[in-house]
């Protein structure tokens, strides 16, 4: 199976995400390559020969942004470009805040069975109460895209995980991106529209399963996996350990016992927002030799 991930712009915490994830997934011996579609290059060096890269840059990126310049059909073309560079393989694609914790042989098993897999099922549109999935429903229900219709039934899937066979890979991708084009041809809100084609197309193609119990998401809580993964790095800096050490170290790193989401009461920031006006720094210095 073929690990695919996807990263590019200055944002160092992208691509420190991205290799901690690498990391992580390399505990598995099911994962026979590791393709990184990215603009960045020189951030996997690291990884030697264990990571295939494919550069991209912000001429592409544009091009993949496609006749509706919808920002999110890069990830799409991404995961297109990696099963055409390796075609006749499964495919893995995981944002960079995912991790591996354990039983790669179900997706791998579950792929050869014809299933495919995303994070995890997130609910009937129709039942969802946050404001975009509900504007969603109220402008795609009962209309077909690419030969598919948006019914009651029809569910969204977090899309942190995509994992496709080798035989459905290249027919699913092409479907979503068709699903997806077609949708931003309406006064659909786009923010969810590449997670949703994807939900879609797969659900319509295939048998779509959760991958939640063997990868985690953080998406929400990313502070805290930001500090967590900028100390294993750093250590790794100061001790001079290499990648072979750092696999061996992340063995013991515990993954899932940390919140992958925490949020607080909007009440809180607005409380500490207002005290930070009302009570400014005390004292503020500054390198004394500084230019002004």
């Amino acid at each position: 199976m073929i690990l695919t991930l996807l990263t590019f712009g200055d944002r160092l915490e992208n691509h420190y995400q991205a290799s901690f994830a690498i990391l992580t997934y390399l505990q598995s011996d099911l994962i026979s390559k590791v393709c990184v579609v990215t603009d960045r290059p020189c951030y996997y060096k690291y990884f030697g020969d264990r990571v295939d890269v494919i550069e991209i840059d912000q001429n592409k990126m544009n091009e993949w942004r496609g006749n509706h310049d919808f920002f999110w059909r890069i990830k799409m073309k991404a995961i297109e470009t990696a099963a055409h560079h390796n075609a006749g393989q499964d495919i893995l694609y995981v944002d960079s805040d995912t991790f591996y914790v354990r039983d790669m042989e179900k997706i791998v098993l579950g792929l050869s069975q014809g299933n495919s897999f995303m994070h995890e099922n997130e609910g009937k549109l129709v039942e969802m109460t946050s404001k975009t999935p509900r504007k969603m429903w109220q402008s795609l229900s009962g209309k077909t895209f690419s030969g598919v219709t948006i019914n009651k039934e029809t569910e969204m899937w977090n899309a942190g995980v995509i994992a496709l066979s080798r035989k459905d890979a290249q027919h699913v991708i092409s479907l979503a991106i068709d699903i997806c084009d077609e949708i931003c041809a309406t006064d659909c809100p786009r923010r969810l529209v590449e997670q949703f084609a994807f939900s879609v197309a797969l659900k319509d193609s295939t048998l779509l399963v959760a991958a939640e119990n063997q990868i985690g998401h953080y998406w929400g809580n990313k502070p805290h996996w930001n500090e967590k993964i900028g100390d294993f790095f750093m250590l790794s800096i100061l001790s001079g350990s290499s990648l072979e050490d750092d696999l061996k170290r992340i063995q013991h790193v515990d993954l899932d016992t940390s919140p992958t989401v925490y949020k607080e009461k909007s009440i809180k920031g607005k409380v500490k927002n207002f005290l930070d006006k009302i009570f400014p720094p005390k004292e503020v210095q500054y390198f004394k030799g500084r230019t002004q």
